[in-house]
C-alpha cells in the first residue's frame, strides 16, 4: 500500500523453435509434475500487500558454475555484436539515491565480480556497460555474463524499467539463432534467459507473456532432463525446472490474477511429496487466500502446512504459533485479533525468525495505538544491523505519522542504514550498498 506499512514475511510476437522438437511432443504440462516441487521464491524487495516476495532478500547472484553446463564445448562464430551497439545501453540517474548512498563509493579499479559481491550494484552495472561496448576481445561467455550483471544490477538498484528497456537488445531469446550450431544447446546462459524472459515482458506491458516464457523454457528444460545421460546435469535441470514452477505461481500473482496463482501453488503442494516444501508452498496459498480475503482457505492451508499440530483449527480459534510459525499470527491480523496477533508474535521473538516477528509486531503494535513502542521496536533493528526493505519503509512511515520534521528523520534514517552498511557490510541480510528513495520514502 502506499501510504501504509509492508508486513515481513518469509516471496513482440515470436516464433519459438527448439531444435528439432516441437512443444506437442512432450506429454506433460511443464510445470504440473511432482519434478516441480517447490524451491525458495527468487527473491525480490516488495511488501505483502503488492505483489509481494518475502523478507528480507537476497542479491541475484552470478554463478558461472552453473553456466559452463550450457555454453557450446566449442566457440560459436555466430555474430554478436548487435549486443555490444553503445545505443543497447541508457545513462542511469543517480538521483533516486539517497545522498548517503552517492558518497560511499567503491575504490577504484575494483573488479567487477568484487563490485557486486559488495552490493556495489550501480557501479557493476556502469562497468559491465562500459566492458561491453570497448573490449574488442570479449567472447562469447564474457558477453553474455557482462549482460547478465548489467540487467541484474539494474533490477536491484530499482531501475527495471531501463533493464526492461535493454533486454529487448536480446530480441527473441528462444530464436533458433541462439543454438549451437555443433550441440544443439542454447548458448545463452540460463540465469540470462530467466531475467530476460520476465524483464521483456514487463517492457511488453504484458505479464501474462511471462508467464508463456516460462512455460518454453520449461519445455527446453524437459528436453534437457530427457537427452541427458549425466546424473548431475540431469539433477541440475531438474532443479531448474521446479524453480521455473515457482516464477510462474509468482507471474501469475503480477498479473493481478491471485485465483490463478493460488490454484497453481496448490497443484504444487499437492504435487511434492517432501514435507518441507509442501509447508513452505502451503504458507504461499495461505498468504495468497488472505490478500484475496479468503480466510477460511488461509486457515485450512495454515493447518495442512503444518504437521506440529495436533487436531483442527477452527474458523475463530487460533492456536499458539509452533517455533516456526509465522503464518498463525498473520491469519489473526488479517481476521482483526490484533491483541492476539501481538502475543503471538511476541512468542516468536526468540525463534529463527525473530527479526522478522518484531518488525510485524511492531507494525501489529502501530495498528493497536502504541506508537511509541512501535518506533522504538523499528530503530531497535536498524541498531541491530537490520537494514531491508520492510524495515526501512515502515520506520519511514512511522516518522510521517508522528512528527512535523519526518524529511529529516527520513534523511536521518538513511544515513543510519548508509553507515550499517559501510561498517558491517559482511554482516548485514539483504546487503545493498546502493539504496533507492522508494526505501526511505523520501
Amino acid at each position: 500500500m502506499d501510504n501504509g506499512l509492508a508486513i515481513a514475511n518469509e516471496r513482440h510476437s515470436r516464433n519459438i523453435s527448439y531444435s528439432n522438437r516441437t512443444p506437442s511432443s512432450i506429454s506433460q504440462a511443464p510445470t504440473s509434475t511432482t519434478e516441480a516441487a517447490a524451491v525458495p521464491i527468487p527473491p525480490t524487495p516488495s511488501s505483502t500487500t503488492t505483489a509481494n516476495p518475502l523478507s528480507p532478500t537476497k542479491p541475484l547472484a552470478v554463478r558461472p558454475e552453473s553456466r559452463s553446463l550450457l555454453l557450446p564445448s566449442a566457440a560459436t562464430t555466430k555474430d554478436l555484436s548487435f549486443l555490444l551497439h553503445p545505443s543497447n545501453f541508457h545513462k542511469i540517474s543517480q538521483t533516486d539515491i539517497p545522498p548517503p548512498f552517492c558518497s560511499t563509493p567503491a575504490a577504484p579499479g575494483t573488479p567487477l565480480p568484487v563490485l557486486h559481491r559488495e552490493g556495489h550494484y550501480y557501479r557493476a552495472a556502469l562497468l559491465a556497460a562500459s566492458s561491453l561496448i570497448t573490449d574488442s576481445n570479449l567472447g562469447p561467455k564474457q558477453i553474455f555474463e557482462l549482460l547478465y550483471v548489467r540487467l541484474a544490477s539494474l533490477t536491484l538498484i530499482n531501475q527495471t524499467p531501463l533493464a526492461g528497456k535493454e533486454s529487448l537488445a536480446l530480441i527473441d531469446i528462444h530464436s533458433p539463432f541462439y543454438l549451437s550450431d555443433d550441440t544443439g544447446e542454447c548458448i545463452l546462459p540460463w540465469e540470462l534467459r530467466v531475467l530476460a524472459v520476465r524483464l521483456q515482458a514487463l517492457e511488453a506491458g504484458d505479464a501474462k507473456r511471462g508467464v508463456q516464457g516460462y512455460f518454453d523454457l520449461a519445455v527446453y528444460a524437459r528436453m534437457r532432463i530427457k537427452d541427458s545421460s549425466d546424473a548431475e546435469v540431469k539433477g541440475l535441470w531438474k532443479d531448474r525446472l521446479r524453480d521455473l514452477g515457482i516464477r510462474v505461481g509468482n507471474a501469475l500473482v503480477e498479473t493481478g490474477d491471485l485465483e490463478a496463482g493460488k490454484r497453481h501453488f496448490e497443484s504444487l503442494a499437492n504435487a511434492t511429496a517432501n514435507a518441507e516444501e509442501k509447508k513452505r508452498l502451503s504458507s504461499w496459498v495461505a498468504i495468497l487466500c488472505l490478500l484475496m480475503g479468503d480466510l477460511e482457505a488461509a486457515r485450512a492451508w495454515t493447518s495442512s502446512g503444518d504437521d506440529d499440530r495436533e487436531g483442527g483449527e477452527t474458523a475463530t480459534e487460533f492456536l499458539p504459533p509452533t517455533k516456526n510459525d509465522m503464518l498463525t499470527p498473520l491469519l489473526a491480523m488479517a481476521s482483526g485479533y490484533y491483541e492476539t496477533a501481538v502475543s503471538e508474535w511476541r512468542a516468536l521473538l526468540d525463534s529463527p525468525h525473530a527479526v522478522l516477528a518484531k518488525q510485524n509486531l511492531a507494525v501489529c503494535l502501530l495498528y493497536t495505538g502504541h506508537l511509541p513502542e512501535t518506533t522504538h521496536l523499528l530503530s531497535q533493528l536498524i541498531a541491530s544491523n537490520n537494514a531491508f526493505h520492510a524495515l526501512t519503509f515502515n520506520l519511514a512511515t512511522v516518522y510521517e505519522l508522528s512528527m512535523d520534521n519526518s524529511r529529516e528523520r527520513k534523511m536521518q534514517l538513511a544515513e543510519r542504514v548508509a553507515e550499517v552498511l559501510r561498517r558491517d557490510r559482511d554482516e548485514v541480510e539483504g546487503r545493498r550498498m546502493e539504496r533507492g528513495n522508494a526505501d526511505f520514502k523520501l
